[in-house]
């Protein structure tokens, strides 16, 4: 089956239990990464329950090819619902994949999990579309770039939350910006929402977003600040990166947005390798092209790719986690992890 561009989060966020498996894919690698989140929270009691999800690369599935197979087999050791989750970069690894697809349909795969499929774009003659969409136990979800009306949609619905709302001219000078990738969207309006208070922060009747907001934290103000921590942090430079860190924070800044950017960083490397890794893919994903930036870009693209950059976003992700769930400080967690991406560089770049 294929999922409409208007069912799509409804088929994320209330699975079908006749669907055994799911391919999310699409150039918009934040959007992409937003719907199998969800989808792993709508079919997991406990999302982080390692008995109860697993998670594959296709460095995973090329160096065992069978080991897909075990684990969709695999039953719960705490009862209740598995899902076998597999990241991919395009079309490599996806043999397996396509096999368990073919047992399903046919019968001859009885397996206990859910499977799901993220992807970078990937085109109709492909091995993986041909393979879901004719499938009836599997369905596929396509993440292309917002529209103006998806993005107001999702701006409106984060806002609503902290009881705040876009004054008119704000809407029409902010939201073409956030255009192009839901990870770098929803980045901008939690900063936005930081910036002018949560609702128990706010003074009261202070709940309309100006233009002058907007502009106070514009994407691109504040970009070279957050890419001084960044590239030396993937490049292996650990006392530049360890430095650089501990100045933004010095003068302000927020250990939560530099997560967050270095996520967004990560997503768009994997989706430049996702579209071919050459000048077109790093145009498309917005990557800077000329001097010393892009230079450094480059570098990095070269050495977060497959296992190690998937390895990247999942340590990410659980600092996330951590600061969310831990009472250690913000700050710590992310230096950490910093200097363990700082680290893991350094070794790849010897």
């Amino acid at each position: 089956m294929k999922a409409s561009a208007r069912e799509a989060d409804a088929r994320v966020k209330n699975p079908d239990p006749s669907i055994r498996a799911y391919l999310i894919y699409g150039p918009d690698r934040g959007l992409t990464h937003e719907r199998a989140q969800t989808l792993v929270r709508a079919i997991l009691e406990d999302p982080d329950d390692p008995f109860a999800l697993t998670q594959l690369t296709e460095e995973d599935l090329k160096s065992d090819p069978a080991g897909l197979a075990d684990a969709m087999a695999a039953l719960s050791l705490t009862g209740g619902k598995r899902l076998v989750r597999v990241r991919l970069t395009g079309e490599t690894g996806s043999g397996p994949i396509i096999e368990i697809i073919k047992g399903l349909e046919s019968g001859s795969e009885t397996a206990e999990a859910v499977l799901l499929v993220e992807s970078g774009d990937l085109t109709p003659r492909g091995k993986l579309r041909k393979a879901f969409e004719p499938a009836k136990k599997a369905i596929t979800i396509a993440c292309y770039a917002d529209t103006s009306h998806s993005l107001e949609s999702l701006c409106e619905s984060m806002l609503k939350v902290e009881g705040l709302q876009l004054a008119r001219e704000a809407r029409t000078e902010w939201l073409p910006r956030l255009e192009g990738d839901r990870a770098l969207a929803r980045g901008e309006i939690e900063k936005l929402i930081l910036y002018k208070g949560l609702r128990s922060q706010r003074a009261e009747g202070d709940d309309t977003i100006t233009r002058e907001d907007v502009e106070a934290v514009a994407a691109d103000q504040g970009e070279a600040q957050l890419d001084a921590v960044l590239a030396p942090t993937l490049l292996g430079l650990l006392a530049k990166a360890d430095s650089a860190y501990h100045r933004s924070i010095t003068a302000g800044g927020s250990a939560v947005g530099i997560l967050r950017a270095l996520q967004r960083r990560l997503d768009q490397l994997g989706a430049v390798h996702a579209a071919g890794g050459n000048e077109g893919a790093m145009a498309r994903s917005g990557a800077p092209r000329y001097g010393p930036q892009a230079d450094a870009f480059k570098r990095q693209l070269s050495l977060w790719r497959g296992r190690r950059l998937e390895h990247a976003r999942q340590l990410a992700f659980d600092a996330e986690r951590a600061v969310k769930r831990s009472g250690a400080p913000a700050e710590a967690l992310v230096g950490d992890l910093l200097l363990r991406l700082a680290r893991g560089a350094a070794q790849m770049g010897r």
